[in-house]
């Protein structure tokens, strides 16, 4: 992997000497072991705001919802002929 972008901080020297502890008992220096640590956490706040979780309740009434045929109402059905008739295909 390339690494050609550079991300600055500040740290308290407490912080800074807890990240090198952690670094030095895992082996690596203390950019890949903050690198490494953002990264995941980073993954983890991305799959949080990707997933949906419902509710039993809520389970139902959407399994509900799309396990029925789809049945156009009466507004959408007007909008279908309308575009049926002012759109040509070629």
């Amino acid at each position: 992997m390339a690494v050609d972008e550079r991300l600055d901080l500040k740290l308290s020297a407490a912080d800074k000497q807890l990240l090198a502890q952690a670094a030095a008992i895992e082996g690596v220096s203390m950019a890949s072991f903050v690198r490494l640590a953002a990264k995941a956490r980073a993954a983890e706040a991305i799959q949080r705001d990707q997933q949906i979780t419902l509710s039993q309740k809520d389970f139902k009434a959407f399994h509900a919802a799309i396990a029925q045929p789809f049945e156009p109402n009466a507004a959408l059905r007007d909008a279908l002929e309308q575009a049926r008739t002012r759109v040509s295909r070629v």
